[in-house]
């Protein structure tokens, strides 16, 4: 299925002999192979011994993307397995704010291990090699690419890190730190943004999309103002840490503010008025029993 998948992925038609003389199936068995892309939520089009991989938007251009975000280095795939994975592969090879981009991951994840279902060309997907000094806190970290993802696309934070649209998912954040001896942390930053999703998409929570905001949007122009806004915010965290500048754009960008809330933990559920975050990125809760201040780890935070 990937070899295929590699075949379409440039969008373009396709006779369907020189598939099967290419990679080496019979009739049947592309067949198959087009009928697990499609089972995926794949659109292979085909007409007339023809077939076609037909994007949700327009593929990305490298070079353009490349030449905005100088001096960093651009790594464009159509296909890869995990954008994440790559960065980690090769970090020996990048420097700080490198990245990997890519149309389609099959093997893309959420926080938590959780499947991120990635339709082809209909999101933004990326990651970024980071490394901050082992002596700073990273308490918050998360939080400032979260807000930053909000402030670029006008859209709203849910601590720690969800980006919300109209109260919905618009894209999720995994931040992973990878062993590497050179004196720093070394972190991996793998990102995805929902921008045009086919109708047939089954996702388990209600999500968002960017071109309900503007159906005519840019992904080229809306990724580049995305990276480098969490490339600002970042170099800000590490010089001043989480201000009361940034606590005064969480506060301006927080869905649940002022809310009854659920903080679900493993020792069950605590309710309260959720109030924002502290300096160390924590989250305010007002309950009966006064204030509590809950770090991000495995604890979740619904509204009641």
């Amino acid at each position: 299925m990937s070899s295929l998948l590699e075949c379409l992925s440039d969008c373009q038609p396709k006779v369907r002999s020189d598939l099967m003389s290419f990679l080496k199936l019979d009739s049947d068995e592309l067949v198959q192979e087009i009928a697990l892309l499609r089972e995926v939520g794949l659109n292979i089009q085909e007409e007339n011994n023809v077939c076609q991989l037909v994007p949700e938007m327009p593929l990305l251009n490298p070079q353009t993307i490349s030449t905005a975000l100088l001096p960093y280095s651009v790594h464009y795939h159509r296909t890869i397995s995990s954008t994440n994975e790559f960065i980690t592969n090769h970090i020996n090879q990048l420097k700080k704010g490198d990245l990997c981009l890519a149309e389609y991951q099959t093997a893309g994840r959420g926080r938590r291990g959780r499947q991120w279902l990635s339709p082809f060309a209909g999101q933004l997907i990326f990651s970024f090699y980071w490394t901050i000094d082992p002596k700073k806190a990273l308490d918050g970290l998360s939080l400032v690419i979260g807000l930053a993802i909000a402030e670029a696309l006008n859209a709203k934070v849910k601590w720690p890190n969800d980006v919300l649209l109209s109260g919905r998912k618009l894209g999720g954040i995994l931040v992973e730190i990878i062993n590497n001896k050179n004196g720093l942390l070394n972190l991996v930053v793998g990102i995805g943004i929902n921008v045009k999703l086919p109708q047939s998409t089954e996702i388990s929570q209600p999500y968002a999309q960017l071109t309900e905001q503007d159906p005519d949007i840019d992904r080229e122009t809306i990724l580049i103002k995305v990276i480098q806004r969490i490339y600002s915010r970042l170099a800000q965290f590490e010089e001043k840490g989480i201000d009361e500048e940034f606590m005064q754009q969480w506060i301006n960008h927080n869905e649940f503010l002022g809310d009854e809330v659920n903080v679900f933990t493993e020792r069950g559920a605590i309710s309260g008025i959720e109030q924002g975050i502290d300096k160390r990125g924590y989250l305010k809760v007002i309950t009966d029993e006064g204030e509590r201040y809950f770090n991000a780890g495995e604890v979740s935070l619904r509204r009641k």
